[in-house]
């Protein structure tokens, strides 16, 4: 072949790479990984907690791929084996490269369930299955293993342990056990790892109660650790802890919501009325913010022994009873 028809090939032959380079830049990644027309594709649920190995054995098991380990090797290339997030996914079966892809390009269905801070048993009832709630909480193996050996007995009482947020559910059967998991792994992360590692279970049971009194007492973090210091001091001098808020959550236990407390409101037969049993209720009220959480863990220092409501809805703080009445005034 002459030099000059050599080039005109040479040059024929770049045309036609680039041609097929910039074919593949402008098609969006995702056609190039479309399955065979009429494949249909299989639904599988990935738990919360899932590792990579528990992903590729349940597409395996799904029929998805036929290779469980060469599948894992693909996630681990494709940097996926941690970021695979829980939910539903339907995969169309193929090789492992190409199920690896499409669950690359994946998003998981789902429903998105809020729980609010201040939020109570009977608040989750509502949005979760109750059997399937209760079930999870009474599981240690449901939480996030770090929590398990800080978990009270009380099953409704494990709820402190659950950091108030917006979670992402598959919309199956496992939503309360996947919400019980990610939200004792976020309050791990935002609480636990925090605490002192001298401080017992049953302390930190005790600051998980406190910490939700402080969080239906008020809604201002910058107050929360004076109104933590208020029933710290109460509780130091053998004074009754006198929390509206434990008297609101008795009726509550009872089905009857209570607004504005009265006198009477106040003489209910309940564990969970500060008002006419000593120290700390039997159990947490509520589930507690990150802030209500922080106050009760590390109160500020005060001589405060009562607070009153302000129609600014900040709260006023007093050291005796008389000034508190003067507040009122």
């Amino acid at each position: 072949m002459k030099g000059k028809d050599w080039l005109i090939v040479a040059f024929g032959t770049l045309l036609f790479v680039g041609f097929l380079l910039g074919l593949y830049i402008s098609i969006p990644s995702e056609r190039w990984f479309m399955p065979p027309a009429g494949q249909e594709g299989v639904t599988v649920q990935v738990r919360s907690g899932s590792s990579a190995r528990d992903v590729a054995k349940a597409l395996a098991d799904a029929g998805v791929v036929n290779d469980e380990r060469e599948l894992l090797n693909w996630m681990v290339k494709l940097k996926i084996d941690r970021s695979t997030r829980p939910g539903t996914y339907t995969i169309v079966p193929g090789s492992p490269w190409e199920v690896a892809m499409r669950l690359k390009d994946s998003v998981p269905s789902g429903r998105r369930v809020t729980v609010i801070p201040g939020y109570d048993r009977m608040d989750l009832k509502r949005i979760l299955d109750p059997q399937a709630l209760e079930r999870a909480l009474g599981d240690d193996q449901a939480f996030f293993p770090e929590v398990r050996p800080l978990l009270p007995r009380g099953t409704w009482d494990r709820l402190a342990y659950i950091v108030p947020e917006t979670y992402l559910l598959s919309g199956g059967n496992e939503d309360a056990r996947s919400l019980v998991y990610m939200g004792s792994k976020l309050w791990w992360e935002r609480v636990g790892s925090r605490i002192p590692s001298g401080m017992s279970a049953p302390e930190v049971f005790r600051r998980a109660v406190m910490a939700s009194v402080v969080e239906r007492e008020s809604n201002r973090d910058d107050e929360r650790p004076l109104v933590a210091s208020v029933f710290f001091n109460r509780l130091e001098r053998g004074m009754p802890l006198q929390s509206c808020a434990t008297v609101v959550y008795a009726w509550r236990e009872r089905g009857e919501r209570r607004t504005q407390l009265t006198y009477e409101d106040l003489k209910i037969r309940s564990p969970y009325n500060t008002y006419l049993n000593q120290g700390l209720p039997p159990g947490p009220i509520c589930v507690p913010s990150v802030s209500s959480w922080n106050a009760a863990l590390s109160p500020a220092s005060s001589k405060f022994l009562y607070f009153r409501l302000r129609g600014d809805g900040r709260h006023v703080f007093s050291e005796t009873f008389e000034d508190h009445v003067r507040n009122g005034r």
